[in-house]
Formats: structure tokens, sequence, C-alpha cells
């Protein structure tokens, strides 16, 4: 056998093993049978086993495998290994955020939506396995307890965790409404049976972590060391404070270009009266606001098969709903549930998260951003990307993996789309660069506070007052922002970073092929390698200009 054969053996095997220990995954990436009536463990032993697992792929594949035979796409996913195993030790031994945040339903709450959201069965198929998985979660939830038994949890983590469980029930009873009518009279029944037999495992976990408060650190920043290897581990090539300095340089320069901007409008209103007149202009209702999203995702589709900016696959399906209640405390505006690599049927989810108080309806769902967002999350941004990265060369898992390890292609993708389908005039009124403005300054505002949270110099509240200062978010969204950032440092500043980096790998792509270069030459090669962090997306365009 080749290099090539026995590596891509090897990687069979690994995935295969993968998806026993995390069932969840392998449904996510549309394998079904018998995955999707799965639930993994609940308890440490999982996350151990997998990082024996990733330890026992890559002493292998050195023992048996020359790197310097392999083709260029098995060199990727060799490299792609690697990383993927460092980042894994350092989030278990060292970062140990699998002991620290005790929100079990961020889990089985996805592995319980995705089984609903995507069309790819039968209500009644995909309903038996829901059966299944609900069936599950009183096992998971007592093994998942034992994570905590020798550690202190972070106390807001865990506060989170409370109000993620208090949504839960609100699923359930969607999912019971769904079958009705839908289903057969059996399974509805069986499936309503289940729900009532969760009452009493629901409650004893409300309990647990209400007890467990008692007994929580206050300290979640992972500290100065930690952060900066954490950004080492990522490969982009920047110390965290060559980040952060650019991050403070760029808020500057972004509200000088916003104060321009809003004096073209009216020079005679502040920045604060400008954006202040643009919130009022608002559906009537959050529904309507669904719809608007709806027409806006349409809309981006045309134009860009109209302009020859990238490749669209017209069976792909993206359903825009509301944020379920439990993913909402972490979701405050919009986000993507992507679509799967092997279902017949590519379909994304585009949740949008109605406010608490429906008076902020304005703030982030105003018409002139409702354009921007739908760009960001649908065409041309995640859902066309993640779309075109399950046609790509990637292996499924490697695929999932890099995703994990370059953050920055994946947020910064979408993020240079708003800027890029400005320049191409989608987005053509003062008002809407008025608002896509304040959406990167409130990136510039991410790296910031993302950098000086995670390296311990600034506080929650700090962090939520420049959020709401220099971006005019409400508190609400502020807060939940600021909380999403401890739970994930090091992802936040991948948006606006990620945006300039492909600003950059934009004009050298440019630079090399001159008159032959096309966007959507550029555009269909970071879509159909999209979850490949930034170092691994230059190979590529290496790859292809010299061949």
């Amino acid at each position: 056998m080749s290099s090539d054969a026995d590596f891509e053996a090897l990687k069979d095997e690994m995935f295969e093993r993968f998806y026993d220990l995390l069932p969840e995954v392998a449904s996510m990436l549309g394998l079904h049978d018998p995955y999707d009536h799965l639930l993994s463990k609940g308890d440490l032993s999982r996350d151990l086993e997998i990082e024996k697992l990733l330890e026992e792929a890559v002493k292998r594949m050195k023992s048996i495998v020359d790197f310097e035979t392999l083709n260029d796409a098995n060199k990727i996913d060799w490299q792609i290994l690697e990383r993927t195993l460092d980042i894994w030790k350092f989030n278990l031994h060292e970062l140990e955020v699998n002991t620290l945040n005790p929100d079990a339903f961020d889990l089985i709450g996805m592995a319980l939506f995705l089984l609903i959201s995507r069309d790819y069965a039968p209500l009644e198929e995909r309903m038996k396995a829901v059966i299944s998985r609900m069936k599950e979660i009183p096992r998971f939830l007592k093994e998942f307890h034992t994570r905590f038994a020798n550690s202190k949890p972070v106390k807001l983590w865990t506060e989170i965790a409370i109000e993620s469980a208090q949504g839960i029930p609100g699923l359930f009873q969607f999912i019971t409404i769904l079958g009705k009518g839908q289903i057969s009279d059996e399974l509805q029944a069986s499936l309503e049976e289940t729900v009532i037999t969760l009452d009493e495992p629901l409650k004893e976990h409300m309990v647990w972590l209400n007890q467990l408060l008692s007994n929580t650190t206050e300290e979640w920043a992972m500290g100065r060391e930690k952060f900066d290897r954490l950004i080492q581990y990522r490969g982009l090539g920047l110390t965290t404070d060559e980040i952060l300095q650019y991050g403070i340089e760029a808020l500057k320069d972004l509200k000088d270009e916003r104060r321009k901007t809003a004096a073209q409008i009216d020079e005679n209103k502040s920045v604060e009266e400008i954006m202040a007149t643009i919130e009022k202009d608002v559906p009537d209702t959050f529904e309507d606001v669904l719809a608007a999203t709806r027409t806006a995702v349409q809309e981006a589709k045309k134009f860009i098969l109209a302009h020859e900016l990238a490749t669209i696959y017209e069976e792909d399906v993206l359903y825009v709903q509301e944020t379920p209640p439990f993913m909402a405390p972490l979701i405050p505006f919009a986000a993507l549930m992507p679509p799967s690599r092997f279902d017949d049927k590519k379909i994304g989810v585009y949740v949008v998260t109605r406010p608490k108080d429906i008076t902020n309806l304005g703030k982030q769902l105003n018409n002139p951003n409702t354009r921007n967002v739908a760009v960001h999350e649908g065409y041309p941004g995640h859902f066309l990307q993640l779309s075109a990265s399950n046609r790509g060369s990637l292996v499924p898992l490697i695929g999932l993996m890099a995703a994990q390890l370059g953050t920055e292609t994946v947020e910064g993708w979408a993020h240079y789309c708003e800027q890029m389908m400005m320049e191409k005039g989608f987005v053509t009124s003062l008002e809407s660069k008025m608002v896509m403005l304040t959406g990167v300054i409130w990136r510039a505002v991410r790296i910031i506070v993302d950098i000086k949270l995670a390296r311990g110099e600034m506080g929650l509240d700090e962090a939520v007052d420049m959020l709401v200062k220099e971006t005019g978010m409400t508190k609400e969204g502020a807060i939940a922002e600021v909380n999403w950032y401890t739970l994930s440092a090091g992802y936040p500043l991948s948006y606006l970073l990620g945006k300039h980096l492909i600003l950059q790998l934009r004009d050298e792509i440019r630079q090399k092929m001159g008159d032959s270069y096309t966007d959507k030459f550029f555009h269909d090669t970071i879509t159909h390698n999209g979850n490949l962090p930034i170092t691994f997306l230059r190979k590529v365009f290496d790859q292809k200009l010299a061949s």
C-alpha cells in the first residue's frame, strides 16, 4: 500500500471509533444509523478516551507513514490531527474546561434540536430517535454530575447552566407539539410519556445545580500565560499583544469612519441620534423580523448568482427559525446551525433570538441590519461556506476539527462577506453602512474585551460597559455577549482579525494572479476549504496557483 492509502485507512478506522464516543457529532455530519438513537457518556471518561484515541492516531501515523510522501490534502489532514491533539490536551488538562462548566444541556439540547430541525428523514423516524435520546438523559445527567465531585465549577458558568436548563422544558414542549397530528398516535403517546418521565431527573438536576452554587469559584479568566499559549496553538502568526493593538487601532479608525458616514446622512445630528432613528426602522413584531430575514436571504442568494461572486448549490436549503430557549442565553442575536456532510438534503438552520424585552427589537433586528446579518449567516456567509465545504476534499471529521482550530477563517469569512457585499452593491444605503460599521466596531471591541477578559485584565462589569458605550448594544445583549466571551476565550477575536487576514490574502492572490484573478475563484477556493485555519488556507491557494 502507498503511504496515502495507509494514512487514509488509519483515518477511517479512527473516525469510526470517534463516532462511537460522540454519536452527536455523527448525527451532525449526517451519519444517522445507529448514532441518532445514542447519547454519549456524560462523565470525564469520554473526554479522556477521545484524548487517548487522538494520541494513538498521531503515534500510529508517524510510525507507518512518511509525511513527505503524502499528497497535499493528506499533509494538511496530518497537521490538523497533530494540532487537534495539542488543543484537546491543553483544554482538558490545563484549562480544565470540562470540569469547570456544569452546562449539561449544551450537548443534550443540540443533540435533540438537530434531529427535529433537519428534514433528512420522515418525522416519524426522527421522533423515534428523539425518544431514544431522551430516554438516555437521566443516565447522562448522573454521569455528568461525577465530573464535579472533586472540582469547583465557575460560579458565572453555573448560573448560565441554570438558565440553560430552565429552557429545556420549553424544548420538550416544542417537540411534543411538533409531533401532534404529524406522527402516529402510538408514537405520540410514547413521546409524551417519555417527557413526563424526565420531570423528576430535571428537577434533581436543577437541585444539583443550585447546590453547586455554594461550592463554586469566582475565577473564570485563564490568565495571560495560558491565553498566549492558546493563541500560539492557533497558528495565527501574531502575539496576543499584536492582536490587541490591532483591535485598538481598528476601533479608533472605525469610529472616525462612522462619524463621517453619519455626517453624510445628516451633518446636524450625532452618531447616537442617527442610530436611534435607524433603530426605529423595525418590523412591528418578532415574527415580521423572521419574515424579513427570509426575504433578505433569498435576495442575497439571487445577487450572488447574478454577479457571479461564488458557486451556489440550489439543492441546499436554509431555514430561518427562532432560537430555541435552551440556546438563547449564549446566542444574543443570531447564529447558524450548519448543514450536514452526508445528508442527501443539505439543510441549515439560521436562528434569530427574540429579545427578552420586546422594546429592544430595533437595537439589533432593525431593517437596515437585517440585510447585513442575512449576508453574514446565510449568503455568501456561513451557510454558503459550510455548504461548499461539505463538497470539498477535506475528510468530514478533519473538517470539523479544522473548524475548531480555524475560527478566524469561519467567522472571518462571514464578516468579510458583509464588507464585500457592500462593495459589490447589495447593501447600498448609508443607514445600512452605519449599521455595518457599528457591527465592525462591535467586532473590534470583541478583540479588546476577549483578550483583556481572558488575560484577567478586565472585569465583567467593565466589559459590559465598554460594549454598551462603544456599540450602543443593550445591557441585556452585552451581558449575554460577555458571558459567552468568558466561555469561549480566543473565539470572539476571530471575527475582525479573520476578516483582516482574508483581506490580506485577497490582496496577495490578486497580485499573484494579475488579470486572471476573479472574485469567484477566490471565494470558491475559500468556501470549498472554509474550515481550514488561515495558515493552511494559504497553502491551498499556493497549491492551486502552482498547478
